[in-house]
């Protein structure tokens, strides 16, 4: 496999990732709004998402085990650039997880509130992280392709805006996808009130899809051509957020554009840093003799992964009844 089919690999891992973790990011900042003081409510909120955390996770150690390997110089660029934005993203996450396995431990209300507090925090700024990273990697891997000069008036103010800019997507996103889900799998009370929320954060949304393909435009001015691709997909969300804020105000909340609204917008930002950095990212990839030596491994390894993860979706994402476990 050449250095274009191992680019392709981490863009479905990082796109599977943001997909399914996703879910949970936007979720679990719903416990306290859709849950109040009940804490049934909380872990039927909880419950919606939980399927997705360990199978959006796989994803993601399998996407950093394929840049380190396949792209190590990428990785170290990146690291460089955004180290702030690496070790937010690391410490959101494992707060993240410990909030969730630690909450039910005890039966304390005390207890557990404090951990969806420090979930609801995480999960926000475990987005918010990701986003900032990949407005870095518009602005640096422009650079390190020389195509942009690092020091120019535009090019500092495009680090410092579009990090933010993607960052606020990033959570946008994915709180219009984990709400879609809980919508999808609640009973109804809780559903319906989700449905509000995704109503809500719709428009937001759309702008910043809107504000980030103009930062792509102007990483397109700067010589960076991919980047018009990016900014495509990103006005393409908005119109699919908007379309589905539509359908939401007359009352259908099962169209086209509801659906797929959750899983468009949460893979956006995925799409559009894949459009921008990706001629850089493959031009920084390991030597040929290295990348053909590891593909059939991680091929193989890759095949083995989604089995895994087809068997485990039969069994755990489906509406929740009476009779559904619930292991968080």
């Amino acid at each position: 496999m050449n250095a274009l089919g191992w680019g392709l690999l981490l863009a479905v891992l990082l796109a599977g990732w943001a997909v399914l973790d996703g879910a949970v990011q936007g979720g679990v900042p719903l416990v306290r709004a859709l849950g109040g003081r009940d804490d049934p409510r909380r872990r039927t909120v909880l419950a919606t998402v939980a399927p997705f955390l360990l199978l959006g996770e796989v994803w993601l150690v399998a996407a950093a085990g394929v840049l380190l390997a396949a792209f190590g110089h990428a990785e170290a660029t990146l690291w460089a650039a955004g180290y702030p934005c690496v070790v937010a993203l690391l410490v959101a996450w494992v707060l993240r997880d410990a909030a969730l396995w630690l909450r039910s431990r005890l039966p304390s209300p005390r207890w557990r509130q404090g951990w969806d507090g420090v979930g609801q925090v995480a999960s926000l700024a475990l987005p918010a992280a990701f986003g900032a990273l990949a407005g870095v990697a518009w602005v640096r891997f422009s650079v390190v392709a020389g195509q942009a000069d690092g020091g120019s008036g535009a090019a500092q103010a495009l680090a410092v805006a579009l990090p933010t800019v993607t960052a606020g997507l990033c959570v946008a996103t994915t709180r219009v996808h984990g709400a879609l889900v809980v919508a999808a799998r609640a009973p109804e009370a809780v559903a319906r009130e989700a449905r509000r929320r995704v109503r809500r954060a719709l428009v937001p949304a759309a702008a910043l899809a809107t504000l980030a393909a103009l930062g792509a435009l102007d990483v397109a001015a700067l010589g960076t051509s991919s980047a018009l691709l990016a900014a495509a997909a990103l006005i393409a969300a908005a119109g699919v957020a908007l379309a589905a804020r539509f359908d939401l105000d007359r009352g259908a909340h099962r169209t086209g554009a509801v659906r797929a609204a959750g899983p468009v917008l949460a893979v956006v930002p995925v799409v559009a840093t894949v459009a921008v950095v990706g001629p850089q990212v493959l031009a920084l990839a390991a030597p040929p003799t290295v990348l053909h030596g590891l593909t059939w491994p991680v091929l193989a390894a890759f095949a083995g992964v989604l089995a895994a993860q087809a068997v485990t979706w039969r069994v755990l994402v489906r509406p929740l009844g009476p009779r559904t476990a619930v292991f968080l």
